[in-house]
């Protein structure tokens, strides 16, 4: 088939790294392409169509709207609140953040806890909420791990609460998807082709390309360039989790950010997973369930819920669901 590829590459130097090369089918005259810097990342906008920059400006402004009241790095967002009053007062929230907190609970139940909003103080801990890193005691991991309980997250009406001091959340696993989400539902409300936003370690496909499918390069874990490539037909939601996104390294191990909740060390079973899925919030939060869980549960629980994975161990072997088998392509070597 021929097709006209070109990488679109977020920029290295910004908190995280981006688990995606996009190869897609586009010409710069037809694309209006955007970046922006919120959630953390950097973000690109690509939308074609005659309402291209009417849709571009939309959503730019519902990204920065939630990261507003998701964003755990500013003070003045519903989440900054929540946790500021543990074990002091319930807070009362924009309905977005009820809605994202109730199916961070739901994702919860389906995972058996492996993802887990209320993990924020083991990050902390180990120094992913800051640039101080370190290893911490055993004493201190068993701890920290008393602050980690999902039950003790008090939802009544707009109003949130968590019952004890110390403890927190963080939505970062689940809120990119969960924006996708709320962009997708933006989309049609304009005269549009298609349209790709590529948010870090999440991105939403809408419509069909002018050259046939999408084309979703997997960023190899240990080195530049890719280690796969999906196909992807229509509107998609993809969003990966590695272990290379943000770490650090001491004594010769690796420690990445995404932590256990009932270990409270950093998972290592496996360096990358990539969910493809019909909902943004869960692909985002089940992509942090499967790097916690590994490759054997990872596989059962995606088959039980209807979304496709590719996923990569310590070696780089690939594995995958039945259903995304014959849309993905391993480089040779990887």
């Amino acid at each position: 088939m021929n097709k006209k590829i070109i990488f679109v590459l977020l920029i290295i130097a910004v908190l995280t790294i981006s688990a995606f090369v996009v190869i897609k089918n586009r010409t710069d005259s037809e694309y209006l392409t955007t970046e922006i810097y919120s959630m953390n990342t950097v973000i690109q906008i690509n939308i074609s169509g005659k309402d291209k920059k009417d849709a571009t400006d939309a959503v730019t402004q519902e990204i920065n709207f939630l990261n507003q009241k998701f964003d755990d790095f500013s003070p003045q967002s519903d989440v900054s609140k929540i946790n500021d009053n543990a074990g002091k007062n319930a807070v009362e929230v924009d309905n977005v953040t009820i809605e994202i907190i109730s199916k961070a609970l739901e994702c919860y139940k389906e995972t058996d806890g492996a993802f887990n909003i209320s993990v924020a103080p083991l990050s902390k801990l180990w120094g992913f909420k800051g640039n101080e890193h370190k290893v911490p005691l055993e004493s201190e991991i068993k701890q920290t791990i008393n602050l980690v309980n999902i039950n003790d997250l008090i939802i009544e009406g707009n109003k949130v609460m968590l019952r004890k001091t110390g403890e927190a959340i963080d939505l970062g696993g689940i809120a990119k998807g969960y924006t996708l989400d709320k962009i997708k539902e933006i989309l049609p409300k304009y005269n549009l082709k298609s349209a790709i936003i590529n948010m870090g370690g999440n991105i939403l496909t809408y419509g069909i390309s002018n050259k046939g499918n999408w084309l979703i390069g997997i960023k190899n874990p240990r080195e530049d360039g890719v280690v796969g490539k999906i196909t992807i037909k229509g509107s998609k939601f993809i969003s990966t989790s590695g272990d290379y996104e943000k770490y650090f390294i001491e004594n010769g191990k690796r420690y990445c950010h995404i932590i256990n909740p009932s270990t409270g060390l950093p998972s290592d079973k496996i360096v990358s997973v990539t969910v493809v899925s019909d909902k943004g919030y869960l692909g985002d939060a089940f992509s942090t369930a499967f790097f916690v869980l590994g490759k054997e549960k990872s596989l059962e629980l995606a088959n039980k819920s209807g979304v496709e994975i590719i996923g990569f161990d310590k070696n780089l072997n690939p594995f995958f669901t039945d259903g995304i088998k014959n849309e993905v392509n391993i480089e040779k070597g990887g």
